[in-house]
């Protein structure tokens, strides 16, 4: 037996920002969400999700500014319904203040498995405005029993069906406990024990991933054949999830040549397990700095969106940046960031504009051709930001192989938005069509004033000769529903296809642009061969896979592009994350890569970190060689 703690954190105050004053992140957003820790003995507890929300209230579009209004959590309370599955109730708020439209209901939701939750709506017990809302189920009477608190006292009824409220009653206050379990900003909700099987399950979705030791190795071989020591096996990790993973291992040259295999005989034989590590950040060549770099970021101290693409047996690295468009070019992805950068395109500039900016370039293979996916920024006016694509007729690294930018368009040829703006376009091909996803804003312009709406997620087919044309109508995915995707910014964008079996995976990075530290990354998931321009066939994952408190020191992780490893096949995460300087201030984003984890989940895991990825016994291994 196990036991799980829900809570929300404090939720108080907004977050610092140090390179933009103006800007303002409610931390009630991210914190009052609801959380869990584990215990094994109900006294001490873990945090899961590096102690991150897992449960986020939806927004609601239908009140306040385009925008909407972002839901929160308090108070959360977590009870076992009449079939013994998981029930919670809390109070819904409007940040951190009251909701109108659910004043004195509480928020209900169900879950087989703590992960992911049906929103079950409002239960309304009180004319007021209510608090510590508790709920247990009955099986004598076969009824809840509810509790909370009003204006007007504590009170406590029954129901069968969370629609009537029978037997109300006004009664004793019970004990309020206010322990922190010893975990930061916890603002405790309860306790519940749950079975090994449940708490396996809440573990291997939302614990932190760990190898745990290996697979003994051993190798029979015949008596007289010889040792190949080209094809002797690695070792396999084993992860705490229950997952694992391959890796190579350098074995001990001097010790294999004492082998005998002319007769019968065992032999230990030590090697090193060859787990990779990149720093962060990647060390970047920015080449010879010439006075049109001013205004490029990329060409002087970071990068933003990096993405790295597999072409013709090499690897080419693009980015964020201005009017110059730049590639590094290496034979493995690691050693694109040190590879001479070149410019491949220059964007032409109008009189008086002083530059264009070119954002989140990346390159795409489709039957052979080799195109850029991109967006034009005019004079760095995010307000005109339009996506675009590039094609190349030959070397990408020479700039006469590149057309001019076509911008893309609907399939009547109207521009893709016409309100607003379009960026982080990229492209996938699955059951023999293709596609093209994108962020799209519509900014409300009206008297000399513009309200920019929510940064939504579209998808539509497209011609694969000429891919900046849709063949299909746009179809809105997802929009930022959550307090996580809607921190300071109400933006979802940078989506990504991740490819795992029949599973499609895209990650969405979401929240604030403008405060770094505070970007996200998010989960879509579909099946191949489905119809993915119906948004019901693409699941998106409740809780963000990556953030600020995911790995130490690397805050707004995200715009995430993916690449196979070209030494061990291993999917590779590319990525931008802010570094904080001595005085914990922000810097500029700068680029990173990361081996994808695949848990035993089935979902990518996006924190795995070298010391994640050793055995607690460290990175030597042993292998028994029997001669037979």
């Amino acid at each position: 037996m196990a036991y799980v703690l829900c809570y929300t954190k404090s939720g108080v105050g907004t977050y610092p920002d140090h390179n933009y004053p103006g800007h303002v992140a409610m931390n009630c957003d991210w914190e009052h969400a609801v959380h869990f820790a584990i215990s094994e003995d109900g006294i001490h507890f873990k945090p899961l999700r590096n102690n991150t929300g897992v449960l986020f209230a939806r927004a609601a579009f239908d009140e306040g500014n385009p925008r909407g209004t972002t839901k929160t959590l308090a108070e959360p309370w977590i009870f076992r319904d009449s079939n013994g599955s998981f029930m919670l109730c809390a109070i819904r708020r409007n940040q951190n203040a009251p909701d109108t439209r659910s004043c004195g209901a509480m928020q209900l939701y169900a879950s087989v498995d703590l992960v992911q939750f049906q929103d079950l709506g409002l239960f309304q017990v009180s004319n007021s405005e209510i608090h510590t809302p508790r709920c247990e189920w009955d099986p004598e009477a076969q009824v809840y029993k509810v509790l909370w608190k009003d204006e007007n006292g504590c009170w406590r009824g029954q129901t069968h069906d969370f629609v009537n409220l029978e037997a109300m009653e006004l009664c004793p206050e019970p004990d309020m406990k206010h322990a922190d379990y010893g975990i930061e900003g916890c603002v405790p909700g309860n306790v519940i024990p749950v079975s090994d099987t449940e708490a396996e399950t809440l573990r291997a979705y939302l614990d932190e991933i760990r190898c745990v030791g290996t697979v003994p190795v051993n190798l029979h071989i015949p008596a007289g054949k010889s040792l190949d020591a080209s094809s002797l096996p690695g070792a396999v990790c084993l992860y705490n999830d229950g997952s694992t993973h391959s890796k190579p291992v350098k074995w001990d040259a001097d010790a294999l040549s004492k082998v005998d295999t002319t007769t019968p005989g065992i032999y230990t034989v030590r090697g090193r397990l060859e787990v990779k590590q990149w720093p962060f950040p990647m060390r970047l060549n920015f080449g010879e700095y010439t006075p049109d770099d001013i205004n490029d970021p990329n060409m002087r101290f970071g990068m933003s969106d990096p993405c790295v693409t597999a072409y013709k047996g090499r690897y080419y690295l693009s980015s964020t940046g201005n009017q110059n468009i730049v590639l590094r070019c290496a034979d493995r992805p690691e050693d694109t960031f040190a590879a001479e950068p070149v410019v491949v395109y220059r964007i032409p500039l109008k009189q008086d504009e002083p530059f264009t900016g070119t954002w989140a370039a990346e390159l795409h293979e489709i039957d052979g051709k080799l195109y850029m996916f991109t967006a034009l920024c005019p004079g760095g006016d995010w307000t005109r930001v339009q996506a675009c694509v590039l094609r190349c007729h030959g070397d990408p690294l020479d700039p006469t192989a590149w057309e001019a930018p076509h911008m893309c368009a609907k399939k009547d040829g109207s521009p893709l938005t016409e309100d607003g703006i379009s960026l982080d376009m990229t492209w996938f091909r699955d059951d023999s069509r293709d596609y093209v996803m994108w962020s799209n804003r519509r900014i409300q312009r009206k008297s000399g004033t513009q309200l920019a709406e929510p940064a939504d997620i579209y998808i539509a087919t497209v011609n694969p000769s000429e891919p900046w044309r849709l063949t299909s109508a746009p179809v809105r995915v997802i929009r930022p529903m959550y307090g996580w995707d809607r921190y300071e910014t109400e933006v979802d964008e940078g989506p990504y296809l991740l490819r795992h079996g029949d599973d499609l995976f895209v990650t969405v990075s979401g929240s604030s642009t403008g405060m770094t530290d505070l970007y996200n990354v998010g989960l879509l998931r579909a099946k191949t061969g489905t119809d993915l321009l119906n948004p019901t066939s693409w699941e998106w994952w409740p809780y963000p896979l990556l953030t600020k408190e995911s790995v130490p020191g690397q805050y707004g992780p995200g715009h995430n592009s993916f690449v196979k490893d070209s030494d061990t096949g291993d999917d590779l995460m590319v990525y931008h994350a802010v570094p904080h300087d001595a005085q914990d201030r922000s810097l500029n984003r700068q680029p990173g890569i990361r081996r994808v984890h695949w848990a035993s989940t089935g979902l990518p895991y996006l924190e795995m970190t070298p010391e994640r990825d050793f055995p607690p016994e460290g990175d030597i291994v042993e292998m028994t060689i029997i001669v037979e």
